[in-house]
């Protein structure tokens, strides 16, 4: 995975440092906004100043100090942007001018809001504001926005404001789509992004406007639930087949607890995807609870059921019975009363993780941190089972009083852990034939895999993985003979010298597992395999191949902190079916020399896994001299080969490079009989992009013709080579906006090369 582009880069930088990519208008009277420069503009000149002016509200005493505090944990988190704080009494018309703003408060807080009021789209008023002629008066209001700033439109504006000061200083932790976005009590009203052609430039755009508040219904009453749809009407009886569910998961654990008090109305909130619950919600997770507003939020969707019902429960046994001492309790018995958990059940899953080898020990799920950061896929059904072990053992009047307070010492741990697993081998007993059929049964990709990597190129839910547009993508893909794609959810390490725990990215906008569910199963409706490739995001600007610890232990530490993460997503690709894994990504001094750790890695995955498996190496030493391909059904290579050292080589000059890297790859391939993946492959569009095919392009030159020969160089030199079973070209947009002819990255969509791959993946291989 060679560069990220600089459209791709900034929303993520804006997303790490809570920033706002938010609000705007139509009409600007005082200003001609015709000519000013556009978002992407905007966010290039962000970019490559790294500087900005934070603007905070002092003007309300009462407020200073936390606004102070806001701007500085802002501050702090800004790694690729100088940020300079002033409050707003500070601040002077110079300073606006000169500087990329970053505007927080209300307009009681922060003086500046009302000064350029009349020049943005939104207008503050007593009691208020108002945008595109509605007014927004609810005291929980807060707008977000982004704007080319007025003092100078050369730099971006980015506003922070709303009614009430205490609920904008509520949201340093919100997550951004479009340009503007309106937020009442929690949940996104309205949300928008401003026209961007020649001559309608931050005007209001109709087709990019969502007025949420609108489209949102009170579907249905129970005796204990109001069912609120979001933009969708579903069918009577699913409605009808929901509420009953939830009406009887609520008898089961008020009987459960002895206890029928009443409670409020429980409002249970309905979406048909998990874009329009990101976007409204800024949760992207199949179902979440809100425990203060007593609400539950739901994707509704006949193929990814199976833990929506169990929500429902949390909310109830935190609003009956508290927090426990210990959260694998609370989460277990949430599972308990689920059915059909990740569609199989909790049991089926526990008892694949018990004879598989791949359970965590108890003291992980009796670690309230460790149970927060670990995989829920393997520990809320393993959590699941602990409850009904202990239910069995204890009995449920025992159980109840211990719920709260219940913490084992050491030596009753060690007991406990024994009867557990006893527990789990009689119920891992029932499931062994289900399993065992399973894996006969598991889809594989039987074809050649004419395949792209599908890179998560927008991370503001309406343009990544679980989006629309991604789904738009991938049928062009279809269209284009592709018949696989990767998907890649990433994780970080800040020190590639250190090891550290390796977290799941589970924000919304990020590649989550709801994102990655999603495109799978998009990818799969039209037809196409899936390989599930999770890769490692490194900080200070190193790459994976730069991961190398200094000490045994340090080796030690991270080879179980890279199996409890790439065991999640095993455990994922098992459970929605994706064809193949790839266990890792260019980590080139922790596979050369670590035979033994990654056997035994890739021995415990297969026990779990079901499809095939393969790893991405690095082209030249690490694919060349890995140890252990032999233990893979595929040998994998992210081929970024040099073809030519000529600076105007001709086709033939790129034919005889393409076939010498082919011919390389062969050589490998023969030596340990297993087929290959080109895991990775690709060109920039900029001249001679054959000399360094890895190399970062920002700023160079657009040569789309030079991009095309490489694809059919390369072609040319793979057509008819049995040991290749696959090519998954880097890479291919979430959203189709990204690249065209002015664009010099990777990308072949809308360019000549885009051609080149129908003409070779409309033939038979």
């Amino acid at each position: 995975m060679k560069s990220f582009r600089l459209a791709h880069i900034i929303p993520l930088l804006i997303i790490i440092i809570a920033s706002v990519y938010y609000l705007g208008g139509a009409r600007v009277k005082q200003e001609d906004h015709r000519n000013w420069p556009g978002r992407e503009e905007l966010f290039e000149r962000l970019f490559r100043e790294r500087r900005l002016l934070f603007v905070y509200g002092a003007s309300r005493p009462e407020f200073a100090a936390r606004y102070q505090a806001f701007a500085e944990n802002y501050k702090n988190r800004s790694r690729r942007l100088s940020v300079t704080i002033k409050s707003d009494r500070e601040t002077t018309s110079e300073d606006l001018k000169n500087n990329a703003v970053y505007l927080v408060g209300t307009p009681a807080s922060n003086h500046w809001l009302k000064k350029l009021s009349a020049r943005l789209p939104v207008k503050f008023e007593d009691g208020g504001f108002e945008l595109f002629g509605k007014a927004y008066r609810d005291s929980s209001d807060v707008i977000s926005l982004f704007y080319p700033n007025p003092e100078n439109p050369q730099v971006p504006l980015q506003v922070l404001s709303g009614n009430r000061d205490d609920e904008v200083l509520a949201f340093e932790q919100f997550r951004q789509s479009g340009d503007y976005r309106i937020v009442r009590r929690g949940n996104c009203i309205a949300l928008g992004s401003f026209a961007q052609e020649e001559g309608r430039r931050w005007a209001f755009d109709s087709a990019n406007h969502h007025d949420f508040a609108a489209e949102t219904k009170l579907a249905k009453e129970t005796a204990h639930f109001r069912f609120h749809t979001h933009g969708f009407t579903p069918p009577a009886e699913t409605l009808d087949r929901l509420a009953s569910t939830c009406e009887q998961n609520y008898q089961r654990l008020t009987a459960f607890w002895g206890n029928a008090a009443a409670l409020p109305a429980i409002d249970y909130h309905l979406y048909a995807s998990f874009e329009e619950k990101g976007l409204i919600t800024s949760n992207t997770q199949l179902a979440h609870c809100d425990l203060t507003r007593r609400e539950v939020h739901v994707m509704l969707g006949d193929w990814i059921s199976g833990t929506q019902a169990a929500h429902e429960s949390d909310l109830l046994l935190r609003l009956h019975l508290g927090a426990p001492k210990h959260l694998v309790l609370e989460t277990g018995l949430r599972i308990y009363f689920s059915e059909n958990w990740r569609k199989r059940g909790y049991a089926f899953w526990a008892s694949k993780l018990f004879l598989s080898g791949n359970m965590p020990a108890l003291t992980d799920l009796l670690d309230n941190q460790m149970l927060q950061n670990e995989s829920d896929l393997v520990m809320e059904p393993l959590a699941a089972t602990l409850v009904a072990f202990l239910l069995e053992d204890w009995g449920r009047e025992k159980f109840l009083q211990n719920y709260a307070h219940w913490s084992p010492a050491p030596q009753e741990a060690a007991a406990l852990e024994t009867g557990w697993h006893r527990f789990l081998s009689t119920i891992a007993g029932e499931y062994r034939a289900a399993i065992a059929a399973r894996r006969r049964e598991f889809p594989k990709a039987t074809s050649f895999q004419k395949g792209f990597c599908h890179a998560h190129e927008g991370y503001q839910i309406h343009n990544g993985y679980l989006s629309r547009k991604s789904d738009e993508a991938l049928a062009k893909l279809a269209r284009l003979g592709t018949n696989a794609v990767s998907l890649t959810p990433f994780t970080s390490i800040e020190n590639p010298q250190k090891p550290e725990f390796f977290r799941l990215w589970r924000s919304a906008g990020s590649e989550n597992d709801e994102s990655v569910i999603h495109a799978a199963n998009s990818a799969h409706a039209l037809g196409m395999a899936v390989m599930l490739k999770p890769h490692i995001w490194v900080g200070r600007g190193s790459w994976p191949g730069d991961i190398a610890m200094t000490a045994p232990q340090e080796w030690q530490l991270f080879f179980d902190y890279y199996y409890r993460w790439i065991r999640h997503y095993a455990l994922l690709a098992e459970m929605y079916d994706m064809e193949i894994l790839c266990l890792g990504v260019e980590l080139s001094q922790a596979t050369v020399g670590h035979e033994q750790e990654w056997r035994t890695m890739i021995a415990k995955l297969r026990r779990l896994y079901s499809g095939e498996m393969t790893y991405a190496a690095n082209w030249g030493n690490e694919f060349e001299k890995l140890a252990f391909w032999d233990a893979l059904d595929f040998m994998g290579v992210n081929c970024y080969y040099p073809l030519s050292e000529k600076d105007n080589a001709g086709d033939a000059d790129l034919r005889a490079g393409a076939t010498a890297v082919v011919e390389r790859i062969a050589a490998v391939a023969w030596r340990f009989r297993k087929p290959v993946l080109f895991t990775e492959i690709g060109f920039t569009s900029t001249n001679a992009p054959w000399k360094q095919p890895h190399a970062e392009v920002r700023g160079s030159p657009v040569n789309l013709n030079d991009q095309a020969r490489c694809y059919e160089a390369m072609f040319q030199a793979l057509a008819g080579k049995f040991w290749c079973r696959g090519i998954y070209w880097w890479k291919w947009p979430s959203y189709l906006d990204y690249g065209g002819p002015a664009d010099n990255e990777f990308t072949p969509n809308n360019k000549p090369a885009e051609q080149i791959v129908a003409n070779w993946y409309g033939r038979a291989w």
